[in-house]
C-alpha cells in the first residue's frame, strides 16, 4: 500500500507547482500591459513634441509674413504720395494745364 504522505506531498508540490506558473503569467501579463502604456505614453509624448515644434514653425513664418506685410505697406504708401505721383506722371509724359485749358464734359444722364 502506498504512503498516504506521499501522496499529500506529491499533490502539495503540484498544487505549489500550479501556483508558480499563475504567478509568473501574472507578472508577464503585467510587465507586457506596463510595457504596452509606456510605448504609448512615448508615442503621444513623441507626437506631442513634434506637434509643438510644428506649431513654433509656423509662428516664426507668421512673424516673417508679418515684417514683410509691414515693409510692403511702408513701400506702398511711399509709392503712393503726391510727389511720387506727379513725378511719375513726368516721367511718363503727361503735363500739368491750367483749369482754363482743361474742357470738361457732361454726360447724357447729367
Amino acid at each position: 500500500m502506498a504512503d498516504p504522505l506521499s501522496w499529500f506531498t506529491r499533490t502539495g508540490k503540484r498544487g505549489r507547482s500550479e501556483m508558480d506558473r499563475r504567478v509568473f503569467l501574472a507578472a508577464l501579463g503585467t510587465i507586457v500591459v506596463v510595457a504596452l502604456v509606456a510605448a504609448l505614453y512615448l508615442v503621444l509624448v513623441s507626437n506631442t513634441a513634434a506637434q509643438g515644434r510644428h506649431i513654433q514653425q509656423l509662428q516664426l513664418e507668421l512673424s516673417r509674413i508679418r515684417r514683410e506685410n509691414e515693409q510692403l505697406e511702408v513701400e506702398i504708401a511711399r509709392e503712393a504720395s503726391i510727389e511720387r505721383l506727379w513725378k511719375r506722371a513726368v516721367e511718363l509724359g503727361f503735363e500739368f494745364l491750367p483749369v482754363e485749358m482743361v474742357e470738361f464734359v457732361r454726360a447724357a444722364g447729367e
